[in-house]
């Protein structure tokens, strides 16, 4: 009772108003924050905010913690004053999730920490956010009315200032440790998880505010030794890619292909006949070798960010998604560097388009545009049940992409049909029985039989480029090792031995990161070996191409001449060697480019380039209908860039049936029963992702004209 005996006696009731006013300022206040906060977020994603605090109950204290401590940070303030900076910090936040919500809904990620740079281009959206004035006004004149409210009715009492700087002090020492995580880290205690596949999961299982601070954490990367604008200008003076050469050049494909890698890795003395026939053939017969894979089993968006930009997952954090985390502007890249060269740039994936952010990503990496799985005639929808599309998709959309344009294309492409899981499977024509351990063949069986589905494609696919009059090079690797139900029963002492242990030995984390490769050309091939590291593709491209890179390539050409294609791992460095000058010099400019000041933009005039204005999503630019044929009972809807799974919907949004036929050339039919159709009736076809956001529709028509 003593602390309270140099409070004024006059004012017991008042007094006991304002220290129940500061108390829910200092704990309810922030807890109502997380409560209004994370159900406007939620709004957006699959978990309400009951099934979260019930099942990760120990994330929602800890995001619960964090805000209480922020908002205490604050308690150093005069009373009056932290009440008003509280207030207005619950306001904040309040926003930040409203933005998150709106992002999750536009671009299926949260807010992370490099979005703040953007914020000059919200104007930008492609689907601009309408905002209400008269909420606006109406939550200001709240703010106005509440700020009096805190400076005209608040009395003034005595302050424990004592008090004050320690709970102050214990709030910055716990926000300290948040973001240190020393000496141990909340979040690990806690156990939050990295969705870097699908970062909108991450905040729907780490809560909004936690999960941001986990994303910041990522993106704050310190600057290598000796960073700064001059040594940016030198390296830009250092390294200048060659030209380009005269004559006819020709088309590029990067065909990137999950999990695959040689099946006899695992013992050819266990397999029956080769599996992948006309991939051992193209690579004996090409430019050929080990690409040194940074991932193991996952991570595909790391390599593919290293085969376009020339960038390495070396000088990324371990457990980080450049996509996700640092491609918020425009990169030096492949693409841009052929699209200068007169290409047409695309970008070709056969599944959900906003994976990885996709969608926004290849944008900012140069492609004119991206074909998802979304705008492919697959055989069954994705998330269908069915499992991944089969990679003849992407060879056929390769091809379509090829037959569409006349002038030259630069094609990047990433096929699923490889990816896990891989069910134990108990026959396979081309694995031997009795020779390993029964569940390592099973995991086998299914394996293989994946790989020579994909391989038959490879072959199909140089086919049908060697029957075109214009030459092509194709490359063409998988993007890491494939990981199974239990590795230990396939790579381990329970399987095949191959490596025993993948993380802790250096023999057995590079059987299980040495992938094959082959690049081929359609002008001539001569078998030559070169090991080297994913983000030499680009470089080794342009090359053989002749056309001219960029700063970046102009590294990695001056690494191959060294003979030093392949960056050494972190962890492995005393046994690879140490990092060269070169890399070093690739490393300032990575840092810049994804972290730092963007020196670049002045210091190497040209290195940047601006996306593409008409940038679209799928083949053709537009749908259209081209004509309605009455057919006996039904009507005929020819249409041109309308995809299989696309949805004929009334003005109510209301589905109707309607059956799909293939044209050729991008043109389809849709056939509709005249009993569905009213006269005048109106109607649009509208492609919808798994997260029912509108990727293209057609405008209203109306299908049987009225009487």
């Amino acid at each position: 009772m003593k602390l309270f005996t140099n409070l004024p006696r006059e004012l017991p009731i008042k007094k006991l108003a304002v220290w129940m006013l500061t108390a829910f300022f200092m704990i309810g206040l922030p807890l109502l924050t997380l409560y209004i906060s994370e159900t406007i977020v939620r709004q957006a994603l699959d978990m309400p905010f009951s099934v979260w605090t019930t099942e990760f109950t120990k994330r929602f204290a800890l995001n619960a913690i964090i805000l209480i401590a922020i908002f205490n940070v604050l308690y150093i303030l005069p009373r009056k004053w932290f009440l008003f900076t509280s207030f207005g910090l619950s306001c904040v936040l309040v926003i930040f999730a409203i933005a998150n919500s709106i992002k999750i809904e536009l671009r299926n990620s949260p807010i992370s920490l490099g979005d703040f740079a953007l914020l000059d281009e919200l104007r930008g959206l492609e689907n601009p956010v309408d905002l209400s004035m008269p909420l606006i006004v109406g939550g200001c004149a709240v703010f106005l009315a509440i700020t009096v409210g805190i400076f005209w009715l608040v009395p003034k009492i005595k302050e424990l200032w004592w008090m004050k700087v320690g709970i102050s002090l214990i709030s910055l020492a716990f926000l300290a440790m948040l973001w240190t995580g020393y000496p141990f880290s909340p979040m690990e205690k806690v156990q939050f998880q990295n969705t870097w596949w699908q970062q909108e999961v991450g905040t729907m299982r780490n809560g909004l505010f936690g999960n941001f601070v986990l994303l910041a954490q990522q993106s704050n990367i310190d600057p290598p030794e000796g960073y700064s604008e001059n040594r940016i200008e030198s390296i830009g003076n250092e390294y200048v890619p060659a030209g380009g050469t005269a004559g006819e050049k020709p088309n590029v494909v990067i065909l990137m292909s999950e999990a695959f890698i040689d099946p006899y890795h695992f013992g050819a003395e266990n397999f029956t006949e080769d599996p992948i026939p006309n991939f051992r053939q193209f690579y004996e017969e090409s430019l050929h070798g080990t690409m040194y894979s940074p991932e193991f089993g996952g991570g595909t968006a790391n390599v593919e960010f290293e085969a376009l930009t020339g960038l390495s997952r070396q000088f990324m954090p371990d457990s980080s998604v450049a996509y996700q985390l640092y491609v918020k502007k425009p990169l030096p890249s492949a693409a841009y560097a052929f699209k200068a060269a007169g290409y047409e740039t695309t970008a070709i994936h056969s599944y959900f388009g906003w994976y990885y952010q996709r969608e926004s990503v290849y944008r900012l990496l140069g492609f004119d545009q991206f074909i998802s799985g979304e705008f492919m005639d697959l055989d069954h929808a994705l998330g269908s049940g069915w499992g991944f599309p089969k990679d003849h998709n992407i060879s056929t959309s390769v091809l379509e992409t090829l037959d569409a344009t006349e002038g030259k294309d630069f094609v990047h492409a990433v096929a699923v049909e490889g990816h896990q899981p891989y069910q134990p499977q108990e026959d396979s024509p081309f694995i031997k029985t009795g020779g390993l351990p029964d569940i390592t063949r099973q995991y086998l069986n299914k394996f293989t039989d994946r790989m020579n589905s994909v391989d038959k494609e490879i072959g199909r696919l140089v086919e049908e480029l060697e029957k075109r009059s214009e030459p092509t090079i194709l490359i063409f690797f998988g993007d890491h090792y494939p990981t199974f139900g239990n590795n230990d029963q396939v790579y381990g002492a329970q399987g095949t031995q191959v490596a025993n242990n993948m993380l802790g030995d250096y023999e057995d984390f590079i059987n299980t990161h040495n992938v094959p490769y082959f690049i081929w050309n359609s002008e001539g091939n001569e078998p030559e070996e070169l090991d080297l590291s994913p983000n030499q593709f680009g470089a080794i491209a342009l090359e053989m191409a002749g056309v001219e890179g960029n700063a970046v390539t102009a590294i990695l050409d001056d690494m191959r001449a060294k003979g030093d294609a392949v960056i050494p791992y972190n962890q492995w460095q005393q046994q690879m060697g140490a990092q060269t000058e070169e890399m070093e010099d690739l490393h300032q400019l990575q840092y810049d480019l994804l972290h730092g000041s963007r020196h670049v933009e002045e210091a190497i005039p040209g290195l940047i380039d601006a996306p593409a204005e008409d940038y679209h999503l799928g083949l053709a630019s537009d749908m259209e209908i081209q004509e309605i044929t009455s057919l006996g009972s039904a009507y005929e809807i020819l249409a041109e860039g309308v995809p299989k799974f696309t949805k004929l919907l009334s003005e109510d949004d209301t589905e109707l049936v309607a059956e799909w036929n293939e044209l050729g050339n991008g043109r389809s039919s849709f056939t509709v029963n005249k009993s569905d159709v009213e006269a005048g009736e109106k109607f649009r076809f509208a492609l919808y992702d798994s997260l029912d956001n509108i990727l293209r529709s057609t405008d209203y028509f109306e299908i049987a004209e009225a009487p």
